[in-house]
């Protein structure tokens, strides 16, 4: 997939069927949009592309907002295995923000891009005026400037409600893999890039790769047995979520531990510093908990390996 970052950088894929959104998570409604979207793109024998922004425009708006279910580039992987052939990357900016979908049709859309088609979900909006699938204005708005329009119901889970951004959140939140794992059509993963650690894993016999998640939301506190993908290969795995209470146990007074996301990959030699790494979660192992030295901790963490190696052969790794 090709990506084009900023205004500065306008994809040459003129005449395009395209999308436009935040689409953080990716979930089975973004997933419902997007593969409509490359239907139609090949009935019109027209290049395939997204529109997102690289940060989330109620952090521009309102000063703040939510951690992201998946960062900017965990978005673009997510796009790309979704077929998508190009995605352009905006800043959303308070200038950005003043403009109304008129204008951004006009200046954007049109303007730079000469799209044949726009497709957007049943909640999208754009522009100040915040027009959107349910505006009568915009039919009008696309006849206007020449290109197609088609909006997407919503894909509902089992109760009746439209997927969101928002549920999916929750779900991970309150530890209800099962619930967001059905909502986002895959399991629930995180995407970060390896730093450096204080080797004390390498040091007890269980290396660990120590993640650096740029905020994206992440599972409760505990041990789970994961799938980690690195350089395009799936290698099973067991990750802690937490501060790593054992070690931790003789801070200062008033100094807190780092929060850590890290994975011990099995049967894997290498270095993994600086390589970006995304971990699956695929079943809650144990709460994180205190142990009395290291050596009860060594124990645990050959229990966990163990238990973690039976789940993930279970399901054929």
């Amino acid at each position: 997939m090709l990506i084009h970052r900023g205004e500065g950088d306008v994809p040459a894929e003129r005449g395009a069927a395209v999308t436009l959104g935040v689409f953080d998570g990716v979930h089975l409604g973004h997933q419902a949009v997007l593969k409509d979207l490359r239907a139609w793109a090949a009935e019109l024998k027209a290049p395939c592309g997204a529109l997102t922004f690289a940060q989330h425009p109620r952090r521009i708006l309102d000063g703040r907002a939510p951690d992201m279910l998946t960062s900017l580039e965990h978005r673009l992987l997510l796009f790309e295995r979704a077929g998508i052939e190009f995605t352009w990357v905006l800043d959303f900016t308070k200038e950005l923000s003043r403009q109304t979908a008129a204008e951004f049709a006009e200046r954007v859309l049109v303007g730079r891009l000469d799209i044949r088609a726009l497709a957007l979900g049943f909640d999208s909006r754009f522009g100040c005026d915040r027009m959107g699938t349910g505006s009568p204005e915009l039919p009008p708005l696309a006849a206007r400037l020449g290109f197609a329009l088609r909006c997407l119901d919503p894909v509902l889970t089992p109760d009746g409600r439209p997927v969101s951004s928002t549920l999916v959140r929750e779900a991970i939140q309150d530890g209800r893999l099962h619930d967001a794992e059905a909502m986002l059509g895959r399991r629930v993963s995180v995407l970060g890039t390896v730093v450096q650690g204080d080797a004390r894993g390498r040091r007890l016999g269980y290396a660990t790769a120590n993640l650096d998640l740029a905020r994206e939301v992440r599972p409760p506190f505990g041990v789970y047995a994961t799938l980690t993908r690195v350089d395009g290969r799936e290698h099973g795995s067991v990750t802690n979520v937490g501060y790593r209470p054992t070690v931790h146990k003789d801070l200062p007074p008033g100094q807190k531990p780092d929060l850590l996301l890290e994975s011990h990959l099995f049967d894997f030699s290498g270095d993994l510093y600086g390589k970006t790494l995304e971990v699956s979660f695929v079943a809650k192992l144990r709460d994180e908990r205190r142990f009395a030295d290291v050596q009860a901790l060594v124990e645990q963490i050959r229990m966990d390996e163990a238990k973690a190696r039976g789940i993930l052969k279970a399901i054929g790794y």
